[in-house]
């Protein structure tokens, strides 16, 4: 079993309860462990600190968790989320637990689950593709600040799917069709699935459920209307886009690391508790509340 000895915290910067927590773990796990600290503002300065470190620890919520899994996908840095936030669909331990049950997953105890993550380039013809930026939960092709609808045509290898008029077309891997996906209205995917889906924003299709697509394909969407546009990743990393311009997304076989307690299935029954879903018949229901 893997034993995680230098270990980075990711804590969100704003909540001083995540940051007591994390020196509350260093303190009482300092044995046998070395540690750094650092807020989702300052993670970029710790370049050195993350090229020997075997654990990354997250508190906060789930935007605390993408800053820490950019950081780490790229060195395959398996990534454990303590969840401060409302929901926590990445997160494995709740803040109230932490420092006792931190120990079982420090042991290497835990399983390891990959979550696959979606590459975009941007480009305006042959041969000007951007680097790629890659994304956990969602690449989003949107308006900008000025209440205008945009076109975006979309092109599914090689095939026009449709040009959709609105506020921008999502797409969004397993792990993010627990997001913004899910608020649009779409499925919520098998968390370890390759595949990704597509779905657009506020539009006369709106209603659509969107395209799972397998994980081979490529989409090419392009922004057709003057108005300023923006390209989102992951809800942090925003680029302005252009008339005529291309957002490419992939699924190249990047991946981020999150270790686990819970057997893969109990995902669907995680899921059905942080969303409130009803359980039992109507009548069973009622009967409850008499």
């Amino acid at each position: 079993m893997p034993r995680y000895e230098k270990i980075g915290i990711v804590h969100h910067g704003l909540l001083a309860d995540a940051g007591e927590l994390a020196n509350d773990l260093t303190l009482k796990y300092a044995d046998g462990h070395s540690w750094w600290l650092a807020t989702q503002d300052t993670l970029d300065e710790c370049e050195d600190d993350l090229k020997t470190t075997d654990l990354i620890i997250t508190i906060g919520g789930d935007g605390t968790i993408l800053r820490g899994v950019h950081a780490a996908a790229a060195l395959d840095i398996p990534v454990l989320g303590v969840n401060m936030g409302r929901v926590g669909f990445m997160s494995d331990i709740e803040a109230k637990d932490a420092l006792d049950e931190v120990s079982w997953y420090l042991d290497g105890n835990a399983r390891v689950e990959r979550r696959y993550m979606l590459s975009a380039t941007i480009g305006a013809g042959a041969g000007s593709d951007s680097e790629p930026v890659l994304a956990l939960n969602d690449i989003t092709v949107a308006r900008g600040a000025v209440l205008r609808v945009i076109e975006v045509s979309t092109v599914i290898d090689g095939v026009h799917l449709a040009t959709y008029r609105g506020d921008g077309v999502v797409v969004s891997t397993a792990t993010g069709s627990t997001g913004y996906n899910l608020a649009l209205g779409g499925p919520v995917m098998d968390p370890q699935s390759r595949d990704f889906l597509v779905k657009p924003i506020a539009t006369h299709m709106s209603q659509f459920g969107g395209v799972i697509l397998q994980e081979s394909s490529k989409i090419e969407l392009t922004v057709l209307t003057e108005h300023e546009a923006t390209l989102s990743v992951d809800g942090f990393v925003d680029e302005p886009l252009a008339v005529g311009e291309t957002v490419t997304v992939t699924q190249a076989g990047n991946f981020a690391s999150f270790l686990r307690r819970k057997p893969p299935a109990d995902f669907w029954g995680d899921l059905s508790r942080r969303l409130g879903l009803r359980k039992g018949s109507l009548k069973t229901s009622r009967s409850r509340h008499r």
